[in-house]
């Protein structure tokens, strides 16, 4: 771990880009005039050119070399490997603890780096937040660090200045702004850093007329005020989702962007155990587009966006009226405000059915103080107050902790203060426009005719990594760290600190945002002030604070090691509910559901946008959908057949004067005349990789409204095509109706009916044949003591797409782009496949993820004309790939098709050859190959973890465990549905799954004997 002794003096200086210290060390004339002469002294390359002339060249060049090495940004020393730090061994991985922040959440992340490189980010398993968990998206963050595109140099006006240039310029326009009265305005993100938010208030005092200015366009801004209202906290309620028997969602997909998810994620899964004991909780999902949680849902209740709040307070009126079962029950002004919805009309005029209304009813009134009612970003603030006041009435904030909460540093702004922020500069009131990693011009432009705005201002400053539409309209573009070369905290709950440490030194002349404010701050620029300023503040304002009884540089460096400061730091929530029942005016009139609806999505992948110049994570398929390199129109099969449209028909999506034109895709189980789109598209500053991909729909959002739903929209056909790429193609479900569950792929059970019989699974038959007990013509092969295989919990998996993510870092496996994943040449090691059965207006949607099977007779082994294709003594299907010739026959043979043939090789042939420029290649694995040309690959169960752990239990004088080994996949799932070990220890947990009833293998029929084992999904349903 990184500590104290052994920082360099100047961490966030140093410079690993050898191009840029050469190319400035050409352009020195001394450097030049020493060269010259020293070639004009050369010997003569002859016969006669003796060892002793070539040693004393071979010096000369190393002097040059020496040279170079002294325009370092540290000034230390270079210190060689024959005197290496002491916790380096060369071949060895070092990791490091330190925090994600690609989001909010900020999760505790342990970097692995080999030689100095940062190769893979992983969860931090000490961490609380995320429990040693990572996202898709903080796991493929780590390609930014490399991405070649960043920005390298501070720009004035397109053109490249030194900071020192910026800086002096900057800071008398600051002053100058102050003096002349006019507000400095600072554009962030939510801001979680203590830390970062003392900076910014001492910006504040040094430049007073500073106003900030907090936003994120998909956070949860109506839920944080529609709280403040109703319990007068500016927070975010921390929900025990672990303890809550019935969850009901309104268009919130909390399995996929929720905050705190990781956690979330983990105390929802002990709730879908199967192995211990058959431990489920039941959840509804109300949504207008099928979502990840919608599809995990043991209920899944189509229903248009725009009546949910009409619904809500039907529910309401329910439980108080007519159940009686809370103290609002003879409240007057309640009974006055709600009694006029009726649910069962409600359900009569929606065609929802009664039966499943009816349990959700029964299940709630059952389970009070023990269930959760959440609401989704794209509600409205009124709708979020409606969901608090009916959690209440069920006494479900019995669920809310009493002692921490989920908050940002700064509040968050609402669009009506952007639109302030607009008017300000309309009236010639704003000198300084600063964006700190931000892209307004990106998200706003299209609402406020930001653009057109920012113009008149004398002074506009962009803090960010890459260029971005924001930037390009900025006086200043000052190039700043990635998170990776960063120092930070982070305190996103209360009691738990997040520290952020630098695992490489800057790549480029960038330097960390806090740093760049520390300089305008203090007028002059100093090497590493913002550590300093950082461990200043937890020495003298956060430690004393927390009554920690430790010696500073001990705390300090154990922390870094920890990543984590867990404190007695705690809230006092009384459950006091603020708002008065009679303050909940503005209910909704019945609502027609004849007008078309849009619904605006935040993307899994790319978030708000910002990680559009991202291919690893533009090219992970859509978790529904299977999209790849695109958005589009969700329209559901009924009113696509109303307008004549097909999937990738063009449509102009129309409000208030203002449109988008974009591809349709019918998606079954959309509610009709709805239609969703998702942000993080339409990019026109986002690199090679990003700019120009998908449309923007922010446009079309209300100025003087919050919420992402969007009524009575026109839908206008243009007669234009576009072709929409996709990994899957679903089938027609008239045709081949159910045909995943009469092929057996897929298993599905209620839970009350698994509960009833055990052997659902054993007792599948096809054509009269019970495939369990059916005999192979193969005898079975003998594996002494280790063989390997894998179990996936159908219960626990929700198909985010984080165990390929994972597989794609671990393995090298490069993007493909677009048009090689048209022709079907994706290179993903695993897929998530996604099934639908029953009506095609709510299907069942199920997922399963698909890699390599390792089958005991796997079809491909015998087909390969040379053996590049083999089985292991310990039970693996390998890969030669210096032996393999291309015949592809392995492809060809094997049922599962998950086999990746390399047509090109793809890392020159994507983008111009973008995955080999600098520094970009330095992030592949050493320990695993990279594939050529003409090669085949897939999943080798993480060989090279394997080989690890064998020579690690060889050092300790032992034999290998099954335990040994965590694949990369199962590393990274977040709800721990992967298990992997040694099928021959009877004891280990995946023989626990392999022998139960739920278990199955894939096309068991065709007796190949696969070793990933699959357990059943049960929908736990009345």
């Amino acid at each position: 771990m990184l500590s104290e002794e052994n920082l360099p003096e100047n961490i966030e200086e140093n410079s690993s880009n050898f191009k840029d210290i050469f190319r400035e060390l050409h352009s020195d004339k001394e450097f030049n005039h020493l060269y010259n002469e020293a070639l004009e002294k050369r010997a003569p390359l002859d016969k006669n050119f003796s060892r002793r002339k070539f040693l004393a060249l071979l010096g000369i060049s190393a002097a040059f070399a020496a040279t170079g090495c002294s325009n370092y940004r540290d000034k230390g020393n270079i210190v060689p490997y024959n005197k290496k730090p002491s916790e380096i061994t060369i071949g060895n991985p070092v990791f490091y603890a330190s925090t994600c922040n690609v989001c909010s959440n900020s999760c505790g992340i342990l970097i692995k780096t080999r030689e100095g490189r940062p190769i893979k980010i992983d969860g931090n398993p000490d961490h609380p937040i995320n429990s040693g968990k990572i996202c898709t998206t903080g796991q493929l963050s780590i390609l930014s660090l490399y991405n070649p595109q960043r920005i390298k140099e501070p720009i004035f006006n397109n053109t490249q200045i030194s900071w020192q240039e910026a800086d002096k310029n900057i800071i008398q326009t600051l002053i100058k702004t102050t003096e002349n009265g006019k507000e400095i305005a600072l554009i962030t993100n939510g801001i979680t850093s203590p830390t970062y938010k003392k900076l910014i208030e001492g910006f504040i005092k040094t430049f007073p007329y500073t106003k900030i200015y907090s936003y994120e366009i998909t956070g949860y801004t109506n839920k944080i005020n529609a709280f403040k209202k109703t319990y007068g906290r500016e927070s975010l309620p921390s929900e025990d989702f672990e303890n809550a028997k019935i969850i009901v969602s309104f268009e919130c997909d909390f399995l996929n962007n929720y905050p705190n998810k990781l956690s979330v994620l983990n105390k929802f899964s002990k709730n879908r155990e199967i192995i211990e004991k058959e431990n489920f909780n039941r959840t509804y999902c109300f949504e207008s587009t099928p979502t990840v949680t919608g599809i995990n849902s043991d209920y899944r209740i189509v229903l248009r966006s725009d009546i949910l709040e009409e619904f809500i307070c039907c529910l309401i009126n329910e439980f108080h009226t007519v159940k009686k079962l809370s103290e609002y029950a003879k409240n007057i002004s309640v009974i006055n405000l709600f009694s006029k919805y009726i649910l069962s009309d409600f359900i009569l005029k929606n065609n929802l059915s009664k039966n499943v209304i009816d349990n959700l009813i029964n299940d709630l009134s059952n389970n009070t103080g023990k269930s959760l009612i959440l609401g989704g970003i794209q509600l409205s603030e009124s709708t979020q107050i409606l969901i608090f006041f009916l959690n209440k009435i069920l006494e479900n904030d019995k669920l809310y902790s009493k002692d921490k909460e989920i908050k940002c540093q700064y509040p968050l702004i609402k669009k009506a203060d952007f639109n302030n922020l607009v008017e300000k500069i309309n009236n010639d009131k704003i000198g300084v426009l600063t964006h700190i990693d931000t892209n307004p011009v990106y998200h706003f432009n299209g609402i406020f005719d930001y653009i057109k705005a920012i113009e008149k201002v004398p002074l506009v400053i962009t803090l960010t990594e890459f260029e971005s539409e924001t930037s390009a309209q900025s006086h200043y573009t000052l190039p700043i760290n990635n998170y990776l070369e960063s120092w930070g905290d982070y305190n996103y709950v209360t009691g738990i600190y997040s520290l952020q440490q630098p695992v490489i030194s800057p790549i480029y002349n960038t330097r960390q945002k806090e740093e760049i404010l520390l300089t305008w701050i203090e007028g002059t620029h100093q090497n590493n002030s913002y550590l300093r300023y950082l461990k200043n503040n937890w020495e003298k304002n956060l430690l004393p604070a927390f009554g920690f009884p430790f010696d500073f540089k001990s705390f300090w460096i154990n922390s870094l090691n920890a990543g984590v400061v867990k404190t007695n730091e705690k809230i006092n929530f009384t459950g006091e509910f603020k708002i008065e029942p009679s303050e909940l005016s503005n209910k909704p009139t019945s609502v027609t559901t004849n007008d078309y609806v849009l619904i605006i999505k935040e993307n899994p992948f790319l978030l708000d946008g910002k990680y559009a110049n991202n291919g690893w994570l533009q090219e992970i398929p859509h978790p529904i959908s299977k999209i790849v390199w695109d958005n589009y129109a969700t329209i559901s099969p009924s009113a696509a057949k109303n307008l004549s449209l097909n999937t990738g028909d063009i449509i102009e999506i129309k409000k208030s004067g203002k449109s988008i034109k974009i591809p349709v895709l019918i998606q079954p189980g959309n509610a009709d005349k709805v239609i969703s789109v998702e942000l993080g598209y339409g990019r026109t500053k986002a690199g090679i990789i990003g700019s120009f991909i998908g449309t923007n729909p922010i446009c079309l959002l209300n100025a003087d409204k919050d919420d992402l739903i969007i009524k009575d929209i026109e839908i206008v056909k243009t007669g234009n095509t576009y072709e929409l790429v996709s990994t899957q193609e679903h089938y027609s479900l008239e045709k081949y109706k159910d045909i995943p569950i009469k092929r057996n792929i897929i298993y599905e059970f209620e839970l009350d009916e698994y509960r009833k019989n055990h052997d659902l699974i054993n007792s599948k038959e096809v054509e009269g044949i019970n495939l369990k007990t059916f005999p192979s013509v193969n005898q079975p092969h003998k594996y002494d003591e280790l063989k390997w295989g894998m179990a996936i919990d159908l219960n626990k998996c929700i198909g985010c797409g984080a165990c390929a993510a994972a597989c794609n870092i671990e393995n090298n496996i490069p993007m493909v782009g677009k048009e090689q994943v048209k022709l079907n040449r994706e290179m993903m090691w695993i897929r998530i496949d996604r099934y639908y059965t029953g009506d095609i207006n709510n299907p069942s949607i199920s997922l399963q993820p698909v890699l390599c099977q390792h089958c005991d007779l796997a079809p491909c082994e015998n087909v390969c004309p040379v053996a590049a294709t083999t089985h292991s003594t310990e039970g693996i299907n390998g890969m030669a790939y210096n032996r393999c010739v291309g015949t592809r026959y392995c492809s060809n043979n094997c049922p599962y098709k998950v086999r990746r043939f390399n047509f090109f090789d793809f890392r020159d042939n994507f983008k111009e050859g973008f995955l080999y420029s600098e520094p970009l290649k330095q992030l592949s694995n050493p320990e695993v190959t990279v594939r050529s040309r003409g090669v085949m690959e897939k999943c080798t169960f993480c060989l090279q973890r394997i080989m690890n752990a064998r020579d690690n239990a060889v050092k300790e004088n032992r034999k290998i465990e099954g335990t040994d080994v965590v694949t990369a996949c199962q590393e990274a799932c977040p709800t721990n549905a992967i298990i992997f070990g040694n099928i021959n220890d009877t004891n280990s947990d995946l023989n626990k799954y392999r022998n139960h009833k739920l278990g199955y293998t894939l096309l068991e029929e065709i007796k190949v004997k696969p070793n990933i084992t699959y357990i059943a999904k049960l929908r736990n349903n009345h």
